[in-house]
């Protein structure tokens, strides 16, 4: 019984929905022919088609003069008659007497071709790969101040440097 009452509620807020849609479309449509009425089409000509007929035929002759057909001012839409308004002369706001100025700065007095650093040759460079320090090769009982001090030592030389840093980089990738 519950559910007949339901399904009965929605049945009749559905056709209440359905009732007010129809009647907003009904509303709409009689407002917009309000606001836009049709036009109004020409009705048939009161002549017969052998009056029309003499008509054409007394136009095609080549006696008769070309009459010039005067012409209906130009109209909108609506059938209200154009302005006629005339547009002022256009008129350039550019100087075309000024010369242009380039903005480049002025060339400088130097030689055509660049002077290189002079080349050093490979052997007067420092080697990363050099003798292992026989530091590196201390007992692991050894007392840290000692090792401290020995690791301090080697990393004075930049070769050392060079060397750690490389095995750095190859022991602990960063990709």
């Amino acid at each position: 019984m519950e559910k007949l009452q339901i399904f009965l509620v929605i049945l009749a807020g559905l056709g209440v929905f359905i009732w007010r849609m129809v009647q907003k479309a009904i509303e709409t449509t009689a407002r917009e022919s309000q606001e836009r009425p049709r036009p109004k089409v020409p009705s048939l000509p009161d002549t017969s088609f052998k009056e029309l007929l003499k008509q054409m035929q007394a136009q095609n002759q080549p006696d008769a003069a070309p009459r010039p057909q005067p012409t209906p001012p130009p109209t909108t839409p609506a059938g209200r008659p154009l302005p006629r308004e005339v547009a002022p002369q256009p008129h350039s706001l550019e100087r075309t007497e000024v010369r242009p100025v380039s903005l480049e700065e002025k060339a400088t007095a130097r030689a055509n071709q660049e002077t290189a650093p002079r080349a050093r040759r490979a052997a007067t460079l420092p080697r990363a790969t050099t003798s292992i320090p026989s530091a590196y090769n201390v007992p692991t009982k050894a007392k840290s101040s000692q090792t401290r001090r020995t690791v301090r030592d080697t990393l004075r030389s930049a070769s050392d440097v060079r060397a750690a840093f490389v095995l750095s980089e190859v022991l602990r990738r960063k990709f």
